[in-house]
This record gives C-alpha cells, structure tokens and sequence, in this order.
C-alpha cells in the first residue's frame, strides 16, 4: 500500500500551534505535550491507513472523503486524502460544540 505524506494546510498548522501555546499558557507543559503527543500518534497512523478515523458525512461530497479526529476531547482534526497523490491533507479544526476553526 505505501506510506502517506501527511500534509497541513498553513491555516490549519497556524491554528494547532496557537493551541498548543495556549494549552501550554492555561494548562502547563503536562497538557502541551499530551497535546502534541496525541497528534504525532494520530499523523503516524494515518501513515499507514489515511481511513483510520471516522468519516463527516456532513462535509463529504463526491470527490472528497472528510474524515476527523477527536485530539484533547474539545477538538477535532478535519482531514481529507488522495489516494493518487498518497497524500493525507489537514484541512483545520472544529470545536466540538461546533465552532470551526480552520479551512484552508
């Protein structure tokens, strides 16, 4: 099958670092690197199996596939793949109470 190149958009990067500071500003270095630990995890499996997490049937249309991913219970990385160009793209976040984050 192949490895995926894990991808991220500059919006997207922008946002998961403000939230690391601010994770690390509230929370201390204990939350920081749970944090950051939990989406190195989450980048290595999707290495392998670019649908490991679940589908957004409310994103997806008939040339992408959205997946996300719950990191720290209040957020979630959104993602989409190509097959073709073996490449997994993070698109933002969503807040779990809905709020969005990032798109691009």
């Amino acid at each position: 099958m192949g490895k995926y190149k894990v991808v991220w958009r500059v919006k997207a990067r922008r946002l998961y670092i403000n939230h690391l500071s601010y994770a690390y500003q509230e929370f201390g270095t204990k939350a920081f690197y749970k944090w950051a630990d939990s989406v190195c995890e989450m980048e290595k499996r999707l290495q392998d199996y670019p649908r490991a997490y679940t589908k957004i049937p409310e994103l997806c249309d008939m040339f992408h596939e959205y997946r996300g991913h719950i990191v720290m219970k209040n957020f979630k990385i959104i993602y989409t793949f190509d097959e073709h160009r073996k490449e997994v793209n993070h698109l933002g976040y969503a807040h779990e109470s809905g709020q969005a984050g990032s798109n691009g």
